[in-house]
């Protein structure tokens, strides 16, 4: 009995810690749609792929990144173990010289950043002053003038994973929001309002970067007196973290390798522009929704998971990540499929307006649709290599990783360099090459830890997926069905406006559309999607969804 509620305990933390995870990433992933939204009305392709696709994508998030998922796993591991073995002096003491070395680090790669910013242009990009001088000049302003902002971000993602060690998860993920906030207002005021040029958006990311690292300091300002300059290298923990941190490093930059190989590089060789900027717009809705569930699960579940990993208690690991990853399944299967077929009509009416016309907004809904369908192996992935930085199992999933990364960069080289497709079809090999290559790693990732933790049984992990092919055949075909009958019965203009792409159109051409028609279509195909999803979860007797929604009902009754 007591090991039963001590279950549920556990589970109702978890999801307790999801939701605030996940209301944190609603506010900073709303934020960055009315971002990419905004900056569609304000800046056309020849602005927005230099500074917001290449310099602040490409350059800056790239190596904020590598950084964050380095750090976030292996920093807060052995936080955790130092805190709970030790104390929290002995867990400051290694943070400070965590802190520390990573600031001069930072400092350098800033300088180098802003000292030699072409030798980043030509590692990310095939433009030259001579073929390209209007984006080669704009990027290298950019990137020097946006450096700083790579420090503050960087340090940010060390101080956000202090806070989910003390389970300050709110805070924590709100930080990044306060940057997309920052950029929205500086698009909005400095271009909308003032009418000034792109220096303004430049100055509000790194003001935006600043204010994710005070929105974290205001989380921990009890915590502020343990913090002081330390470089003491032979610190045990600190030591252990390094050694923690190689494969996994090696495994991080190749997979950043891949994603500026392949949304940046490869797609400089096509000459038409906006193909950078529409694949860009078709990650943002796939990645916000990965975002507020997989990825606030994600977060919630690795302090726990460091917990069962100390005690040893691999049973209940097991069981706690299998479980996540069939509650993931059947909601992110299913859902996957009505966000691919209702990509093109959401595309169209959240981007299309302003400087962006029909030709970049259908490439984005092409993209979006591709894009969507990696959701349910991004969701287990969340899960399940979570596990495996809390059971320190780094050198393994490091190797999946880079193995499974190369198909979607030869799928790329191939079609796009060797092959030449047009740009629509580039769009369409980058995502679906991206999609393949996640849900190889997914797979094999499973298997792998298998190997060491007692979960997916083979019998029931069978039927469970069966049953979610089906239901995902049933769901995609009323969607589609719903959407092309109201297409139909109140036309929106979409169809029309396809038709009338040519090679001739103008890239800003704006065709008659009714927003609202097209509003009510993703609505009502959506909300016939969603009653599918139930019914049939009903009849094929999926007990996941069942379980989700007695949960959520229980918990409104208590409340």
């Amino acid at each position: 009995m007591e090991e039963t509620q001590s279950k549920k305990s556990l589970a109702d933390r978890i999801l307790k810690a999801s939701a605030l995870v996940g209301l944190a990433h609603i506010c900073l992933k709303f934020a960055g749609l009315i971002q990419a939204k905004v900056a569609t009305q304000y800046l056309d392709s020849s602005i927005y792929e230099p500074i917001m696709v290449v310099a602040f994508t490409g350059v800056i998030n790239s190596l904020f990144l590598i950084g964050e998922e380095v750090i976030g796993p292996t920093f807060l591991t052995i936080f955790m173990k130092e805190k709970e073995q030790k104390d929290e002096k002995a867990a400051w003491e290694y943070t400070n010289i965590t802190l520390s070395f990573q600031s001069l680090l930072l400092l350098l790669v800033c300088a180098t950043i802003t000292c030699f910013p072409e030798f980043y242009i030509r590692l990310f990009t095939t433009w030259t002053l001579e073929n390209n001088p209007d984006e080669y000049k704009l990027l290298r302003v950019s990137l020097q003038f946006m450096a700083p902002s790579l420090f503050f971000l960087s340090i940010g993602s060390t101080t956000y994973v202090l806070l989910n060690g003390y389970k300050k998860f709110f805070l924590a993920a709100f930080g990044d929001a306060s940057t997309k906030i920052c950029i929205i207002i500086g698009l909005l005021i400095g271009f909308g309002i003032f009418g000034l040029d792109y220096h303004v958006l430049l100055f509000s990311i790194v003001v935006g970067s600043v204010a994710k690292v005070a929105t974290h300091l205001a989380g921990m300002l009890s915590k502020l007196k343990y913090l002081r300059p330390a470089f003491n290298w032979k610190n045990p923990a600190f030591k252990s973290m390094l050694i923690l941190m190689i494969p996994l490093l090696l495994g991080i930059i190749f997979a950043k390798v891949r994603d500026n190989f392949n949304n940046i590089y490869i797609l400089t060789h096509i000459e038409q522009k906006g193909v950078l900027m529409a694949n860009d717009l078709g990650r943002k809705l796939f990645s916000s929704i990965q975002w507020l569930v997989p990825y606030a699960l994600q977060i919630a579940l690795f302090p726990f998971l460091c917990e069962l990993v100390s005690k040893q208690d691999r049973e209940k690991l097991g069981e706690i990540l299998g479980s996540s990853c069939r509650l993931l399944l059947s909601v992110f299967v299913p859902g996957a499929i009505i966000l691919s077929v209702l990509a093109m009509p959401i595309s169209i009416m959240f981007f299309m307006g302003g400087k962006t016309g029909i030709e970049i907004a259908s490439w984005a809904g092409i993209s979006t649709a591709c894009y969507c369908l990696v959701l349910p192996a991004a969701a287990i992935e969340c899960v399940l290599m979570q596990g495996s930085f809390a059971d320190q199992r780094t050198i393994a999933v490091t190797v999946i990783g880079i193995s499974t990364s190369m198909i979607s960069v030869l799928l790329s080289y191939i079609f796009i360099i060797i092959l030449q497709v047009q740009p629509k079809q580039a769009i369409m090999v980058v995502a679906l090459g991206f999609v393949l290559s996640r849900f190889i790693k997914s797979f094999i990732l499973a298997l792998y830890m298998r190997r060491n933790i007692p979960m997916f049984p083979i019998k029931e992990t069978t039927v469970f997926l069966f049953k979610l092919f089906i239901l995902a055949l049933i769901v995609g075909a009323i969607t589609y069905g719903v959407s092309c009958a109201w297409a139909k019965i109140l036309p929106d203009g979409i169809a029309k406006a396809l038709d009338s792409i040519t090679p001739d159109t103008p890239s800003n051409f704006k065709p008659d559309l009714s927003r609202l028609r097209i509003a009510l279509r993703i609505v009502v195909s959506g909300a016939a999607g969603l009653v599918t999803f139930f019914a049939a979860s009903f009849l094929l007797q999926l007990k996941e969804p069942r379980q989700m929604l007695e949960w959520t009902i229980a918990k409104v009754k208590h409340k």
